[in-house]
């Protein structure tokens, strides 16, 4: 996505980056190319259309799950909802249920109903903030975290995105608590800010 869509702020941190890359090409100024096609790749300003049909949200669910009628229901008030609010901003949606029921399947019949690209991200062993808020570039093998990467694959600001296995996630390690890089993530409050280490300043998730 072109540095024309992006925040003045960081514009200006990726100007400065750019400017920084030598024609030499030694280590560093690979470092910063890597770290370039990264921050190029996420979408600064590409969202899919709202689309906001409990009709066609209702053909959607029944052709694609039997029954699981009240787990319909609460979905479609959602969409409901939606189409009143007409909001940017995304809402969370939490599914429960014993293993085998239909959770995961029935989250990527949502991106269907609201025609948007839908991603996963298993929380499942999930014990290092690092793999989900990704490492500083100090480090060779620097990266960003799950939640970024996904966002890139997907190259809207507004995906489905469908964190599994949420109870399944790893305790605190030396390294932090993965439940807090969660909830920054989830809570309506901060998911415009979430911070991720590699790319060294805040992206706004709050349109997932």
């Amino acid at each position: 996505d072109s540095i024309q869509n992006m925040p003045d702020s960081i514009r200006k941190i990726i100007q400065d980056e750019i400017n920084g890359v030598d024609a030499k090409s030694d280590m560093d100024s690979a470092r910063k190319i890597h770290y370039l096609h990264h921050v190029f790749r996420l979408p600064w300003d590409k969202r899919v259309d709202s689309f906001w049909d409990v009709e066609y949200a209702k053909n959607t669910l029944d052709q694609s799950h039997y029954g699981m009628v009240e787990t319909k229901e609460r979905i479609l008030e959602f969409i409901a909802k939606n189409r009143r609010v007409n909001s940017k901003k995304g809402m969370v949606l939490l599914l429960t249920g014993p293993p085998g029921v239909g959770k995961t399947s029935i989250a990527n019949s949502i991106g269907k109903c609201l025609k948007r690209p839908t991603g996963i991200v298993s929380m499942a062993g999930q014990n290092d903030p690092v793999h989900m808020k990704g490492s500083k570039r100090t480090y060779v093998d620097s990266q960003p975290g799950i939640f970024v990467k996904e966002l890139q694959k997907l190259e809207v600001k507004n995906p489905v995105l469908i964190i599994d296995e949420i109870d399944k996630i790893g305790s605190n390690s030396i390294r932090g608590d993965p439940s807090s890089t969660l909830l920054e993530l989830l809570n309506p409050e901060q998911a415009n800010t979430f911070s991720d280490n590699y790319l060294d300043f805040e992206f706004d998730f709050s349109e997932c």
